[in-house]
Formats: C-alpha cells, structure tokens, sequence
C-alpha cells in the first residue's frame, strides 16, 4: 500500500483514513507465497483536487508472486510519469478525461512490454503471469482499466422508498477476459490456441492451460492468443450528498448518498457476485461502520465461501474506497 500526501493539511487526514479506505490481503491454502499485491495512491493535484489510486494485482503460475509484485512497483509510476498526461502546465493529472483515458492506456501498453521481457525464459517465468485492476479518480471522473478477471465494482446507496430504508445499487466497471467469452476465442483459436473446459492451451509442447485470455506476462500462452490489451473505460461520479443524517437526505431529494469503489482479485469473486459483495459493503457502510472494517467484513464473507465450497481457498485481497 502507497500513501502520499503533498501538504501538512493533507496529511493531518491520516488519522480518518480508515474510515474512507480499507484494505485485504491475506493469503489463501496453496503452497506457493501469497500471489496477490496492492496499491493504494492518493495525492492533492495543483489545483487543490484529490486524486487517487487503486490496483489489484492476482499472480499466477510458479512465479506469479513475483509479477503481481513488479506491476504494483512499476504501473503508478508508468500511468503518472506518462507523457500523454503533461499537458496541462503544473498539473499532475489534466482536467481532459480523454487525455487521461489516453494516457492510461499508454501506460499499460508500456507495462505490458515490461511483463513479456519479465515472462522471457527459462520455463517458469514463461508460465508466469498477474491480472490487473486499475482505478484511478479526478474531478469527478472515475477511470478504470482491466486486464484479466480481478474486478471493479461501483456500489452507491441510494435512498428507497421509505424515508429510512435505503438501497445500494451495483454497476461492474470492468469485464472478466475468460476464454469461453465469444469474442475473446475468436481471437485465441485464431492465433492457434485451444479453449476447452474454460482454458487456453498451447498447441505444443509443452501443453500449457491459463483460465484467462488476458493478462501480464504469461509469455507462452500469449503466443497463442491471450491478449495483454486492457479495456479502458470512464465514469462519471454522483455529486455525493453532503454528511448527514439519512432522513435529511432522503427528504431533500433523490440524489445519492455515498458512493464506493470495491476491487477485488478473484479470491473474492470466485463465490460473490458483483452484487452480494457491494450488497456485504454497502451494508456495513450504512451501519456507520468504516471502510477498513467493511473491507475486513468482505474479506470474511469470500473466505468463508471457500471454506463452505470445500475448495483450496485462493488468495484473498480488496480494496474498498469511499468516494
């Protein structure tokens, strides 16, 4: 986890960071290290507008710890040092959402050349790779990219039809890559890749299997058809209703109460739904409970369906963002 803060103003906010930001990382049953990494990145621009950071990143194969771990160190710096974003005199991040948008896609093409010569030989980097989930919020635009199936989910609560009652709506932002999506074979058989039983296999020796079309690294299998082209999207954020009790807000109008930001590695989405866990967040949200403890709660939540599953348990990492 990064935090940075460029003025002592910004700084005395440590102390209620808990309350708006909560992350999970915790190891799961396999025998290799914890694959999953994080960052958390926030910093006031020169205009005195908060931007901020998040990314999941959910390694795979022999050295999957070791890939996951180099995007979190490489991609803050390769999306902010991007020169596509040095538009704007004196600015970090420019008020064009386009330029921005541009920008992150740039820098994920920049971090994928990096993770292929990472997944070079011998065999075992070959066979490595990471997802990557990437979120990144300014002046009132939420963008988010996605390469694999780690997830970004935006909850916002939203009064219902009662005075006190309140429902939390749901919006995916990102799309799993899997092999079985339409056009994502198309593109692997194309190449000379084989999907079968929700995987890509080389057609050669050795036989190798990925249960994901996209990703970083993963050398042997991208030669066959698994992209590490990310979707890129941008979203508007609600103008959030300002602190106060629900009621007052739900008389003012319908306006939203509070919106979060979840990513999560598939350790979460394995058994939970986009919507049972903004529904687990949300909840805890509305019990005044902070964004720490709703992540730690969702963090539960997904161990414990793997306990019932009577599956390994994965790897487990979230981050929850109250916008």
């Amino acid at each position: 986890v990064v935090q940075c803060f460029r003025s002592a103003a910004a700084a005395s906010q440590v102390e209620t960071l808990s309350d708006r930001l909560g992350l999970v990382c915790q190891k799961g049953q396999k025998k290799t290290p914890n694959q999953d990494s994080a960052f958390y990145l926030e910093f006031l621009d020169s205009d005195g507008d908060k931007i901020w950071l998040a990314c999941v990143m959910d390694g795979h194969g022999p050295l999957g710890h070791e890939m996951s771990a180099l995007v979190m160190q490489w991609l803050p710096l390769l999306v902010l040092r991007e020169p596509k974003l040095a538009s704007e005199a004196g600015r970090i991040v420019p008020s064009d959402p386009q330029t921005v948008f541009d920008a992150i896609t740039a820098a994920f093409q920049r971090m994928a050349v990096l993770m292929m010569r990472a997944s070079a030989a011998p065999l075992q980097r070959e066979l490595s790779g990471t997802t990557c989930v990437f979120a990144l919020a300014a002046r009132g635009l939420l963008h988010t990219a996605n390469v694999g199936d780690s997830r970004a989910v935006l909850g916002t609560l939203m009064p219902g039809p009662s005075e006190l009652a309140l429902r939390v709506d749901c919006r995916p932002l990102t799309r799993d890559h899997k092999p079985e999506d339409v056009e994502e074979r198309a593109r692997i058989e194309a190449m000379g890749g084989v999907v079968k039983n929700q995987r890509v296999y080389t057609d050669t020796w050795p036989i190798v299997g990925l249960n994901l079309s996209r990703s970083f690294g993963d050398s042997r299998v991208h030669a066959v058809g698994v992209s590490d082209v990310p979707d890129v999207t941008t979203s508007f954020l609600e103008s959030a209703a300002q602190t106060g009790d629900a009621q007052a807000a739900c008389e003012s109008d319908a306006s939203p109460l509070k919106q979060f930001l979840t990513v999560a590695s598939d350790g979460v989405w394995e058994f939970l739904s986009s919507s049972d866990a903004t529904d687990t967040v949300g909840a805890m949200l509305l019990s005044q409970k902070t964004a720490s403890q709703a992540a730690e709660r969702l963090a539960s939540r997904a161990e414990n369906s793997w306990r019932q599953e009577g599956a390994d348990m994965d790897d487990i990492t979230t981050i929850v963002v109250v916008i």
